[in-house]
């Protein structure tokens, strides 16, 4: 058993078929083939079930499928530790981030981060909060922050709280549900909603639309733009908003769940948490969301 072996089978497995895993992994099917084929042997048990074109994981390959990604994602985090030890770690590091916190503390902290760790160059990308779970488990970034609406049982991620973030239901002084006493379920699903959307396969239940009119975006900032200018209502970060809030260009409304809690969090690959650049920029998202 090898490292190729488990990463063939897992790349099998994750895509459905031997064709579409060889052209992710950039190889030959025939070779990602035999590879599997040896596993099996070794293993004296069927790992997949082929029909076709179709791959399908047997209860054996079922079985082992989240330790041989344990086993990857170990073998990663090795070869890591070791380039850290030849001073080659973390010669460039991708962010990804959601907007609900201002762009002005992100500004902020990544101007520190390239003062305090000179040898590393930070790449830091914005994405939708639904995304960034998918996103580090992907390795398409090395860490992200934001608002967790999911916790995904999945081995390749650890999630880390930082600390609780108010999400608000909240519209324009102007828009009608702001004449109402009480808002009822039937009046939101009757007015525009702003909601964020994703691209990741996840179905979220808590990114679903409530309103039967609705329109998308991956961004809170655009979300809030449409609040405030579209008569359309949106669940929002406290952090975001809360100067249009004193300054009364939002509400809060008055409806049952008009405020909810959700953690704020750091996404990583297992393992990964004890970076001292991420350490540090943890500690700093956790003092300024102690503030909220």
């Amino acid at each position: 058993m090898n490292l190729s072996q488990i990463e063939a089978f897992c790349a099998i497995a994750d895509a459905g078929s031997v064709s579409e895993a060889a052209r992710q992994l950039e190889c030959n099917r025939t070779k990602l083939s035999m590879a599997v084929k040896a596993l099996e042997n070794e293993l004296k048990v069927e790992l997949l079930v082929r029909s076709g074109n179709q791959v399908t994981l047997s209860e054996a390959g079922k079985a082992i499928y989240k330790d041989c990604q344990s086993l990857l994602i170990t073998a990663t985090r090795i070869k890591r530790t070791c380039s850290q030890v030849c001073d080659e770690f973390a010669a460039e590091m991708w962010i990804a981030r959601d907007d609900s916190l201002p762009d002005v503390l992100w500004q902020d902290l990544a101007h520190s981060l390239n003062n305090l760790f000179p040898n590393t160059s930070f790449n830091i990308v914005l994405a939708s909060s639904g995304d960034l779970a998918s996103l580090v488990a992907t390795e398409q970034v090395d860490f992200a922050f934001g608002v967790d609406y999911e916790r995904l049982d999945d081995p390749r991620i650890s999630y880390q709280p930082l600390g609780k973030i108010r999400m608000m239901s909240v519209c324009s002084v102007s828009h009608p549900l702001t004449k109402l006493k009480r808002v009822s379920d039937e009046d939101l699903r009757k007015s525009m909603q702003a909601v964020m959307v994703y691209l990741n396969d996840q179905d979220n239940s808590n990114l679903e639309p409530f309103s039967r009119r609705y329109i998308g975006f991956s961004s809170f900032e655009y979300m809030l733009a449409t609040i405030l200018t579209e008569s359309a209502w949106g669940v929002l970060p406290e952090p975001l908003i809360r100067h249009h809030l004193r300054e009364q260009r939002l509400t809060v409304i008055r409806h049952t769940y008009g405020l909810t809690q959700e953690d704020y969090c750091m996404y990583t690959i297992p393992g990964d948490a004890e970076n001292p650049a991420m350490l540090w920029l943890a500690d700093k998202l956790s003092d300024y969301l102690f503030d909220f």
